[in-house]
């Protein structure tokens, strides 16, 4: 048997090859911790990325605040004292998702398909946000969590590894 054949007999055996899903996670949380009285005029700052590429079909997002006693004091929007406030930039540098809120937000989920994006690239999940936490009952404590998947597609073979790893 020549080479071509034994190429060809083999890739026949092999079976077909399947589009798969699989998604990247990409999470941000923080707990507010007040040590002293001017914790509360710090603000907390962080950011993160991640790469888009054409393998994605969409970009679903968790948000979730917890800011205690907002549902009996009043936000003032002018000046908040306790606020949480994501944006998810595109590589090209628009605003993709953004919220602003000084109040509890019940677990939303946010989708947005390929054709939300405006580029392929590196997108970047940045929050800034003011809260109070106090550690000794543990009954006041504001918090977030937001947590992006990225659902990607890939041509899976049999007998290779998966797509994720």
């Amino acid at each position: 048997m020549g080479l071509i054949q034994a190429r060809e007999s083999l890739e026949g055996m092999r079976g077909e090859p399947v589009d798969k899903p699989y998604a990247d996670k990409i999470g941000m949380s923080h707990t507010f911790q007040t040590e002293s009285l001017l914790d509360v005029f710090e603000e907390y700052s962080n950011s993160t990325s991640f790469d888009i590429d054409e393998s994605v079909q969409r970009i679903e997002i968790y948000f979730k605040v917890t800011i205690s006693g907002s549902d009996t004091i009043a936000c003032i929007e002018q000046a908040p004292a306790r606020y949480v406030r994501p944006t998810v930039t595109t590589a090209s540098g628009a605003v993709l998702w953004s919220e602003d809120v000084c109040e509890d937000v019940s677990p939303t989920t946010y989708d947005f398909a390929q054709e939300d994006f405006d580029s392929l690239g590196t997108f970047n999940l940045e929050v800034q946000a003011r809260g109070f936490g106090e550690s000794t009952l543990n009954q006041f404590q504001d918090d977030f969590i937001i947590i992006i998947n990225v659902y990607h597609e890939c041509r899976q073979y049999p007998q290779e590894p998966p797509c994720n790893e």
